[in-house]
Formats: C-alpha cells, structure tokens, sequence
C-alpha cells in the first residue's frame, strides 16, 4: 500500500497545509525563513500545480508522480523570454477557460514574482 497525501485534500485550504508541510519538512540546514521570496515563490508554485492536479486531473493521476511530472515538465529559457514550457501553456488554457480557477490565481502570482527577479 502506498500513501498519498492528495487523496486527503478536500479543500484549498487543505492544499496550503500540504505545501506547508512539505516545505518545513525538506528545507535544509540553514535555510532561510519561511517569509524569505524564495520560499514563498516555492510556495506559490507547488499550491498552483497541486490545486491543478486536484482539481482538473482524473483520480488516479491525482498523486506525487503527476506533481513531479509538472515540476519536470517547468522549464524557463534565459536566452527565451517567449519560450512557453509545457506547464506554462497549461495554465494559459485553464485560464482562458477559467480566469478564477484557484489554481490560475497561484500560477499567475507565482509567474509575477519570477518576472520580478528576471527583471532585475
């Protein structure tokens, strides 16, 4: 038997707990607080791909398999600016299908916070 800790979410708030919980528990020695832009970037980002998987992927792929798919699936391109990875042209098409999905939201302010850092 395996355990899958997203088959317990049944709300978004139970997705911030769980990204919560995952990141308190594998930061390293020494690392910075939990208002550091790093990790609230991190944050960001896993609550969108997690309420992404929670919401639009059938049952069975709702696990840490699917999130890692996601997480390897990102890429940015230095030399790109227009590049689109995979996952971002997901999130552009639940977007156009819904602007509010809570997903979107994190995707979005996760995708502004890394335009601040690329743009400096």
């Amino acid at each position: 038997m395996k355990y899958n800790p997203l088959a317990y979410i049944r709300s978004e708030k139970d997705i911030l707990k769980l990204v919560n919980a995952l990141i308190l528990n594998t930061k390293g020695e020494g690392e910075k607080s939990s208002k550091d832009f790093w990790v609230k970037a991190e944050r960001l980002y896993y609550c969108a791909l997690i309420g992404y998987i929670w919401y639009e992927a059938p049952e069975e792929e709702r696990n840490f398999i699917t999130l890692l798919d996601l997480i390897n699936a990102s890429e940015a391109r230095e030399d790109d600016e227009e590049y689109q990875s995979p996952v971002d042209i997901l999130f552009q098409q639940l977007e156009e299908k819904d602007p509010d999905h809570f997903a979107v939201k994190q995707y979005r302010k996760f995708k502004m916070a890394a335009g601040v850092i690329c743009s400096k």
